[in-house]
């Protein structure tokens, strides 16, 4: 609705307002409209809810329901609508190449629908080439970041090792000096025991 509106308001500043061109709007859905009342082909117009009179012939909203194919009408089948319904509906190329040699119109359809297609195509891989190099300088980034960090561990790792030997040094020369101490004491307590004796 919102989109046919927007078609439908097409008059410039000062045009009668019994001027705008027509405004049909087509849409293909791949549901059911109204789940209890599934149509292949309806049309929808603005009327008067008492007497069902069409307010106006320019504007209208035709919806093709395409999971409802088989109930295509006589006019729908007369119209080729139901052969557009399975244009949309295919799934390969090879069904789609097949339905464009019963028609020029289909023909020229499958062929838009193949270029563009081909531009997606081209989108998608840029898409995927950009999501690859961001995913790489992640990876590089990430890389990066372990790798300092690693490197950080290790500096951390020597430092604490380096105090560890520093203080085991310390030990050391507490353990000498202790040594040298009780060395020392010893020979002392030698001597007061000599002259203990020669008193």
């Amino acid at each position: 609705m919102s989109y046919l509106c927007r078609s439908f308001d097409n008059l410039t500043r000062g045009s009668n307002y019994i001027d705008p061109a027509p405004a049909v709007h087509i849409g293909f859905i791949d549901f059911s409209l109204f789940g209890d009342a599934p149509e292949f082909y309806a049309t929808y117009k603005m009327k008067n809810i008492k007497n069902h009179r069409i307010y106006t012939d320019k504007m209208w909203l035709s919806v093709v329901e395409l999971n409802s194919i088989e109930l295509a009408t006589e006019e729908d089948r007369l119209h080729k609508i139901d052969q557009w319904a399975k244009l949309f509906k295919a799934k390969t190329w090879e069904e789609l190449k097949a339905m464009a040699t019963t028609d020029q119109y289909m023909e020229s359809a499958v062929n838009t629908m193949y270029e563009l297609s081909a531009d997606r195509m081209v989108k998608e891989q840029c898409r995927r080439r950009a999501e690859y190099e961001l995913y790489q300088k992640y990876q590089a980034e990430e890389n990066a970041r372990k790798d300092a960090l690693i490197a950080q561990q290790r500096a951390e790792l020597a430092n604490k090792d380096a105090v560890i030997a520093n203080k085991d040094t310390v030990i050391a020369n507490k353990d000498i000096v202790i040594a040298d101490q009780q060395a020392e004491l010893a020979e002392l307590k030698r001597r007061l025991s000599e002259f203990q004796q020669e008193k």
